[in-house]
């Protein structure tokens, strides 16, 4: 369907040039002035249409990705509070690979994720911690209970990594990078293919064209990485789980199961 739209789009541009273009000034291949700004707003509406398609699902991804990582950094937080339930020597082991799965995210997997891959290390670390809560003793309710709230939690860690695995592996259409490429470079070349002399102050205009078009195309593909620098989601809320991790040692929350809202 691309494909027969765009050789749609060009024979009937070809048809409309071929049989309507054979006014008295056609022959001589000049423009009036209204024909130039027509054909120029045409070329920069297509570019603004395509790039705020780009910039737009950018961005959109890239909040998503971010909002989803402070969703895990508080999944992870309710799971080291939940453990606070468990028998002492569970709630140790459980609290410690909470702490070594999010160490790992932090400085392992996110240089991992501007390449749109996630850390086996971490995978294996959050397995570990969920197998330690799976074999937590539950010798009476509170135990259960705990043990029952700490898998919920992790349950939500899993969902979000898995979120996260998509969004940082996840691109734009390729198609679309070329039509801004083409729609820019025509842009570009647009009055020089009108033949326009150009003088030192048009020149310096065009290049701030061409500079304004290259940063287009430049914050696109920058928002389309949503976890590479120098706009992409830092290790930020990853951070914010240790501190609370320490907070909650600290003010020895050992015995609820479950944070009150």
């Amino acid at each position: 369907m691309s494909l027969l739209s765009v050789l749609g789009g060009v024979a009937f541009a070809y048809l409309t040039g071929k049989f309507l273009g054979t006014g008295r000034r056609a022959p001589a291949g000049e423009f009036t002035g209204q024909a130039q700004s027509l054909i120029g707003a045409v070329l920069l509406s297509s570019f603004i249409l395509l790039t705020g398609f780009q910039v737009a699902g950018g961005w959109s991804a890239l909040s998503g990705a971010r909002s989803r990582t402070y969703d895990e950094s508080r999944a992870l937080a309710d799971a080291y509070w939940a453990a606070g339930g468990l028998a002492a020597e569970d709630r140790a082991r459980v609290r410690e690979l909470l702490r070594q799965y999010t160490a790992t995210v932090r400085t392992v997997e996110f240089p991992d994720l501007a390449h749109g891959r996630t850390s086996p290390r971490a995978w294996q670390d959050l397995d570990r911690t969920r197998a330690a809560i799976g074999g937590s003793a539950a010798a009476d309710p509170a135990r259960e209970a705990a043990r029952s709230s700490a898998q919920d939690a992790l349950a939500a860690v899993y969902q979000t990594r898995t979120d996260r695995a998509a969004q940082a592996a996840g691109r734009m259409p390729g198609v679309t990078w070329y039509a801004m490429l083409v729609g820019g470079a025509l842009l570009i070349a647009f009055p020089a293919l009108l033949g326009v002399s150009m003088t030192v102050r048009q020149l310096a205009a065009l290049c701030c064209v061409g500079a304004s078009v290259a940063f287009a195309i430049c914050l696109a593909a920058q928002l389309d990485r949503p976890f590479q620098r120098p706009l992409g989601v830092r290790a930020g809320a990853f951070a914010l789980a240790e501190r609370r991790f320490d907070q909650m040692d600290a003010e020895g929350y050992t015995v609820s199961a479950v944070p009150s809202p």
